[in-house]
């Protein structure tokens, strides 16, 4: 069975049971989990609770966008992550009723496991959903800094290699794969950083002190990933356009030795082709040392040409 059903008393830790009827009325924290559920298990989702037909039909067969909605009588959240792999991101759906908290997801969250543990062995008599939702917000986020780190040491990488030298195309592929990265990451973080801004001014899910500082905490933790995301951005944009600015740079040079050798050879091929005609009736032709005079001509207009641009600094 997909759908784990868990619950906590004011003196007992998480206990798991098989059915909503077996939970006693001395619960103070009830937790169900729908993980990839079946047809029969949706149908259950959708009969059991009185919510929204158009966020269950949201939850169940799309992905919504990350959000905080509040109804009469529930509250409905849906958080974003991403795989170490960058293939795309996963939707933790969330509904909070009286005491009851409902997570769904179709992808695997660790995060769920990790905070459950954390409830079991840090037991807190007056724990409730909001604080429970505060915990997983914490982990989801925490997750986004093993990539976003990951993202900062290739830039820092990137940037070594371009210091010791490396082939533009090597460079320039790396900078766009690292910047396609960057896209995706901040396709997550963005609306997770509004979602915690909205969460921020909720007086019904904030109850306490405790949540307001818990959040902060959360808050502070985006602020400094999303500063990371933007430093890595503009230092892949100033590679970029080193290196950008230096093959141009290689072009232009490379441009100038070529016309300066052209300019170097072409009074010499006009040298050439004018003794190259067939006329009979050209004098330098029966010199005894005509076609030592002409290379020195030669050489000696080579010489002058070479040496009046590195006067004038062509290169």
């Amino acid at each position: 069975m997909s759908v784990t059903i868990k619950y906590q008393t004011s003196k007992e830790s998480l206990s798991q049971v098989n059915h909503f009827k077996e939970i006693p009325e001395s619960a103070t924290f009830i937790w169900c989990d729908f993980n990839n559920p079946s047809d029969e298990e949706n149908e259950m989702l959708q009969s059991y609770f009185n919510f929204n037909q158009l966020e269950i039909d949201d939850t169940i067969n799309g992905t919504p966008r990350a959000k905080y909605k509040i109804y009469n009588t529930y509250q409905y959240i849906a958080f974003h992550s991403v795989d170490s792999q960058y293939t795309g991101d996963k939707v933790l759906n969330l509904y909070i009723k009286d005491n009851m908290l409902i997570t769904y997801h179709h992808k695997h969250f660790e995060v769920l496991q990790e905070v459950e543990q954390y409830i079991s062995s840090h037991y807190e008599s007056d724990l409730d959903a909001s604080d429970v939702i505060l915990y997983i917000l914490d982990k989801v986020v925490d997750t986004y800094f093993e990539l976003i780190y990951d993202i900062e040491n290739k830039v820092y990488e990137l940037e070594d290699r371009e210091t010791h030298g490396s082939s533009t195309k090597e460079i320039m592929d790396d900078v766009f794969k690292i910047r396609s990265k960057i896209i995706k990451l901040k396709r997550i973080i963005y609306p997770m950083r509004e979602l915690v801004d909205n969460m921020k001014e909720s007086s019904q899910l904030l109850v306490d002190d405790k949540n307001h500082m818990y959040i902060q905490h959360i808050d502070d933790h985006m602020i400094k990933q999303e500063n990371i995301i933007n430093l890595s951005q503009e230092m892949t944009e100033e590679i970029r356009d080193n290196y950008s600015s230096y093959s141009y740079y290689k072009m232009n040079s490379i441009m100038q030795i070529l016309t300066l050798v052209s300019v170097v050879f072409l009074p010499l091929t006009l040298i050439t082709g004018i003794y190259g005609m067939n006329f009979s009736n050209m004098p330098e032709l029966q010199w005894h040392y005509g076609y030592y005079i002409v290379l020195a001509i030669m050489l000696a207009i080579s010489i002058g040409s070479i040496f009046y641009f590195k006067k004038e600094k062509w290169f």
